[in-house]
């Protein structure tokens, strides 16, 4: 078995992939892997997750970054960025 770093896993995404992320308001969430995203600047990306979390934590720092094209997930609520707050 092979281990590869953060980076050279993002860097096997393409833009407009279909991404499914862990957590729940930022807890448990990948934040290496979200931040590495944001720094590699992927983009188009639709996100299947819990939640939205807030604009600086978690899934919230892709929504602010504008790499997401579409979200599904059962709550949006507390990210001002998504719920029209």
């Amino acid at each position: 078995m092979q281990t590869i770093s953060v980076k050279q896993s993002i860097a096997m995404i393409p833009d407009g992939a279909s991404l499914m992320i862990g957590g729940f308001m930022a807890i448990g969430t990948p934040e290496r892997v979200i931040n590495e995203i944001v720094r590699q600047h992927k983009r188009d990306l639709t996100v299947i997750a819990n939640d939205t979390a807030t604009p600086d934590r978690g899934i919230g720092k892709l929504i602010t970054a504008k790499l997401v094209r579409k979200v599904v997930v059962s709550h949006i609520g507390l990210n001002p960025r998504l719920s029209g707050r």
